[in-house]
Parts: C-alpha cells; structure tokens; sequence
C-alpha cells in the first residue's frame, strides 16, 4: 500500500524534475548557454610581395550567429592592403590589395558576431604580415 506521503514525495520530485527541465530548456532557447570560443583559420598568413596582388581569407568557426564586422583594433596593415567581411561565403575575412612597403606587420584583427537575447560573441586574434 503507497502511503499519502510517499505520493506527495513523488508529484514533489516531478515537479521539480520538470521545473528544472523547462528551466534548461528556457536557457538553450534564450541563448543562455555559455557560447565557444571563436576559432580562426589559418593561424598564420601567407607572405606578400611588394607590388603583387595579395589576398588571403581568414575563417571564423565556432560562431553561434553570423559575424557582423571585422576590423584592426591594434597594430596596422601594411600600405595598399584592405581587411573586410566577405559577404560570401559566411563567416569569412578578406586581406587584399597590393602591398606597397616591405616589412614585417603586426595586428590584431576585432571580430564581433550578432547577439541574439544576449551579447554576441568576440575575439581579437592577432596576426604577423611578413611583406618582402
């Protein structure tokens, strides 16, 4: 025979299983959930030579939502080179033009992705450009 107890023990457990439940499920929906470290591909550039067209592209993995911009917080391209978000495919930095001075470049690129309910996602990974 199941005491009265017992049965408020169980629709108490219930509840709280399906509190908790809804709760998890709230956060996965709202964007909540702590988000991944941006990743970017290559690591490293390409050499350019002064007076040659240079392009090279950057991809962002680990993205919850789109990225929305891309910039050079610090340090500096060389002379004649763009950095832009490529509008194809997604996810996606453009370096292009055509170096002008010979060096070797340091920056750090600022990469921001649209939030949703919740800031989105940034990182400033940096970069050498060797120019000969």
């Amino acid at each position: 025979m199941v005491k009265r107890f017992d049965v408020m023990k169980m629709l108490v457990r219930g509840r709280i299983v399906r509190v908790i439940a809804c709760a998890l499920a709230l956060t996965v929906a709202l964007g909540c959930m702590p988000r991944p470290d941006l990743q970017f591909s290559p690591t490293a550039l390409p050499d350019a030579q002064v007076g040659s067209a240079y392009a090279a592209t950057i991809t962002v993995s680990q993205a919850v939502t789109p990225v929305g911009g891309a910039s050079v917080q610090d340090g500096a391209l060389p002379a004649g080179l763009d950095l832009a978000l490529a509008k194809e495919p997604a996810d996606t930095i453009q370096i292009s033009g055509t170096p002008t001075v010979a060096g070797t470049f340091t920056f750090t690129v600022y990469v921001w992705c649209y939030g949703t309910n919740v800031g989105g996602q940034t990182a400033t990974p940096a970069y050498t450009l060797v120019v000969k």
